[in-house]
């Protein structure tokens, strides 16, 4: 037999139980066995609530068949209370019977809620609007619970004396016709929407034909003139009718329920096997035959063992070839990476020879001069007293602006701690001539770096133009707003610039 097929037996079985037990409650209502007929029929509701419970997978539509099997409960216990021999409260009793309106209200209203869950998760909430419906709800149920009041749900023709029997149907029971109808057809209408875009239509059908089914029930109920002739009484009838309709959505799939692992297992492609603690297999969609590379996996489980195997051969035949093309992506990386290198390299390279040209080509006339003092000190001793210590002032130059022209090459702003650096080498080497030196400490800030050079060779002209005579030289700056004036004297030949700075935080 077909899983389908089996489905649909379950269902039937479970519909058939449901009429033969209410059938016999209400055949032996009024026969001495009518209290455990009932609470069979009782016992009967209790485990169709216990069995949706375990079978259902979503926890909103879980509460909503739970608050419809406890409605249900409740009906059959104000009805076993209201018929009770020892109860001798007409007021209590009616009110009970009022009662009975409580489940009628919420039962469709809930159905209908669980149509509204359906192809939602329990993470997706529903329209706010939906929570709207319990107004009504409520209101119907009050209205009820205080007919004694109006009389709008019951009209007592005779009073409260024979209200058991003489009474006529007041404009809240039709009101609650219209209620259970509208709230189950829209339940309906959902179901049979949502298995239409599911892309299955004769699942909708099935919970349509019970329905179909139930209105036939309740027209016997209705139309038949002799409580003998009934097949089911009112509890029994209309909790058959809603449980056939619930169950019907259950067993054709409509919501999702906690079954149907054998067509799982024997519907999907996948390698699984399921087994009990002995490893008997009890549920098993491997074939005994693979073809391929898999992976096998296995994971401890409540009562046994779950062991699936995962098909890698397409996984391992794209391993291999990224492995292939990851080699050779990396063979071609290093060798841009070598290009790159020997560019940069090459760039460096030629930036530092421009960098040195420029500073050869600017040096020139001191190198040069360097050289012929150097060749008139080979010739004689005295020559060679007078002339190294100019050598040295010349070569603190040539050394000092040989660096002042690196760091021009990498920055646009130099620190005032180089040029004063460079400044005090030079007067050192003036010292050694002879000379009187005075220099003031220059104030923390930068300078652009073409000020810089060009304010320590206007000090170096200035000092090679008196190199043989000079005695005195004085450096003094002045610090301003956003400028440091230097004004710089050697032996009374005044030297005046202003470099604009930026103060260093």
């Amino acid at each position: 037999m077909s899983i389908r097929k089996s489905n649909y037996l379950k269902m039937i079985v479970f519909l058939f139980s449901f009429f033969v037990v209410g059938s016999i409650a209400n055949v032996t209502w009024d026969k001495p066995i009518s209290i455990t007929s009932t609470m069979f029929f009782f016992s009967f509701c209790i485990v169709w609530t216990a069995s949706v419970h375990s079978r259902i997978t979503k926890r909103r539509e879980r509460r909503f068949f739970v608050v419809i099997g406890m409605m249900m409960l409740l009906w059959m216990v104000e009805r076993a209370v209201k018929y009770s021999q020892f109860l001798d409260d007409s007021r209590f009793e009616r009110h009970l019977w009022y009662g009975y309106y409580i489940p009628i209200i919420l039962i469709p209203l809930f159905t209908l809620m669980i149509s509204l869950c359906l192809g939602k998760t329990d993470e997706e909430k529903l329209d706010p609007r939906v929570s709207l419906l319990y107004i009504p709800a409520a209101l119907l149920i009050f209205g009820f619970m205080t007919n004694d009041l109006h009389q709008l749900a019951f009209s007592m023709n005779s009073g409260f004396e024979n209200w058991r029997y003489d009474y006529s149907y007041g404009f809240l029971y039709y009101l609650v016709v219209v209620w259970i109808a509208g709230n189950m057809l829209a339940a309906l209408f959902l179901a049979v929407r949502f298995s239409a875009k599911n892309g299955s239509r004769k699942r909708g059908l099935i919970p349509l034909a019970v329905l179909l089914v139930s209105i036939a029930f309740v027209a016997v109920y209705i139309f038949t003139d002799f409580r003998q002739t009934r097949i089911m009484n009112v509890p029994e009838l209309f909790c058959f009718c809603i449980a056939a309709y619930l169950e019907a959505c259950l067993q054709t799939g409509l919501i999702p329920s906690n079954t149907g692992y054998e067509l799982l297992f024997l519907k999907s492609h996948l390698s699984v096997i399921i087994a009990d603690a002995d490893g008997r297999a009890i549920y098993n969609s491997s074939p005994e035959e693979k073809n391929g590379v898999y992976a096998k996996h296995e994971k401890k489980i409540s009562g046994g063992t779950i062991t699936w195997y995962e098909d890698i051969t397409t996984v391992t035949e794209q391993k291999k070839k990224l492995e292939e093309a990851n080699a050779a992506l990396t063979e071609m990386a290093e060798i841009r990476k070598r290009e790159n290198e020997l560019k940069e390299e090459s760039a460096r390279i030629a930036e530092q020879a421009e960098i040195y040209g420029k500073i050869n080509a600017s040096l020139a006339p001191q190198t040069e001069l360097v050289r012929r003092l150097v060749a008139e000190s080979e010739k004689s001793e005295t020559a060679w007293k007078s002339n190294m210590p100019r050598v040295c002032v010349i070569g603190a130059y040539i050394k000092r602006k040989s660096n002042l022209m690196l760091l021009a090459a990498r920055t646009e702003k130099i620190s005032s701690s180089e040029l004063s650096s460079a400044l005090r080498e030079s007067l050192s080497y003036l010292e050694i001539l002879g000379a009187s030196t005075e220099m003031r400490v220059l104030p923390d800030c930068e300078f652009p770096s073409g000020l810089v050079i060009y304010a320590y060779d206007e000090f170096e002209k200035l000092v090679e133009s008196r190199l043989s005579e000079i005695n005195l030289v004085r450096i003094d700056t002045v610090e301003k707003e956003t400028s440091v004036l230097f004004d710089i004297k050697v032996d009374g030949t005044p030297l005046l610039f202003e470099l604009e700075k930026e103060v260093v935080n």
